[in-house]
Parts: structure tokens; C-alpha cells; sequence
């Protein structure tokens, strides 16, 4: 199981990395805001897909926190239960002197890939928001508990 585990992680950070490779040039202009914390809520996949609602904070580098109301949906494999678990991204966008109030609320999507038997791991790595030039970066990976097995495109909706 050890070796197991071992693999997964290799083979979620190679498919983080390849993700960030292939940023459109137009993304390298682009500075770190702030951080995304969003608690997700238990879910319960199915074959094609799951929901899940989350709270979400951010925390600008300048400037006082937001709270936003979040929705996370999964298209593709996902199967299983797992416990609700945090997840925090850092937020790349255009540089910017003021973050004005809402200033992520949109819609975001891309990849994502999670796999848990007992304790496992995941990534999601999403662009949209106001503009679609928002970048949401993980900054860990996101530790799940629970039995499943996830893979597909990721949204996420904030308000």
C-alpha cells in the first residue's frame, strides 16, 4: 500500500506539472494575489460526476478577506465517498493596485485527479473568473479520507 501511495503521488505531481507547462504564454504575466481557501463538503460520486458545496475564503496579499459561497462539480470518472476536506489554491491574475470586493466571483474549470483508499490525494488546477484570466494554482495537494476514485474536468462556481 506503501508503494502504492508512493506512485500516486509521483504520478499526480508529474500530471500537476505537465498542467502547468502547458500555461498559454499569455498566463506569464500574471502575479500572485492571494490565496483560495475552500472548505468542500462530503461527497458521494457517481460514474459521471459529483457536487459539492464549499466555503471559500480569500485572502489577498493587500487588502482585507473575501467570503465566498462555492459550488465544485467533477465531470468524468468519480466514484466513491469521501469526507468534505480543505483545499487552497494560490490566485494568479493581472496585476492589479486594489482588489475590488467580489473580485473572483465566476465560473472556473479544468483539470482534476484524486485517488483515496483510506487517506489519498488529489489536484485540481482551474482558470476562469471575471475575464477568464484568473489562475488557480494549488498550493498543496488536497488530502482526502474515504474510499474514491476521481478523474475529469473540475468547475467551480463562486459568489
Amino acid at each position: 500500500m506503501e508503494e502504492f501511495m508512493s506512485r500516486l503521488k509521483v504520478a499526480l505531481l508529474l500530471a500537476g506539472g505537465a498542467v502547468l507547462a502547458c500555461t498559454p504564454a499569455s498566463a506569464q504575466s500574471l502575479v500572485n494575489v492571494g490565496t483560495l481557501a475552500c472548505q468542500v463538503s462530503p461527497t458521494v460520486g457517481f460514474v459521471l460526476g459529483s457536487n459539492q458545496q464549499a466555503q471559500c475564503i480569500f485572502k489577498p496579499i493587500r487588502g482585507r478577506q473575501q467570503v465566498y459561497a462555492g459550488a465544485i462539480s467533477r465531470v468524468g470518472v468519480d466514484v466513491g465517498v469521501s469526507q468534505g476536506s480543505p483545499v487552497v489554491w494560490s490566485v494568479w491574475a493581472p496585476p492589479i493596485k486594489r482588489i475590488p470586493r467580489k473580485a473572483l466571483a465566476g465560473r472556473y474549470s479544468g483539470a482534476s485527479s484524486s485517488l483515496a483508499v483510506g487517506v489519498g490525494l488529489g489536484s485540481n488546477v482551474l482558470a476562469g473568473g471575471p475575464g477568464g484570466v484568473v489562475s488557480l494554482q494549488p498550493l498543496k495537494l488536497q488530502e482526502y479520507v474515504g474510499v474514491n476514485v476521481a478523474l475529469g474536468i473540475s468547475g467551480l462556481v463562486l459568489q
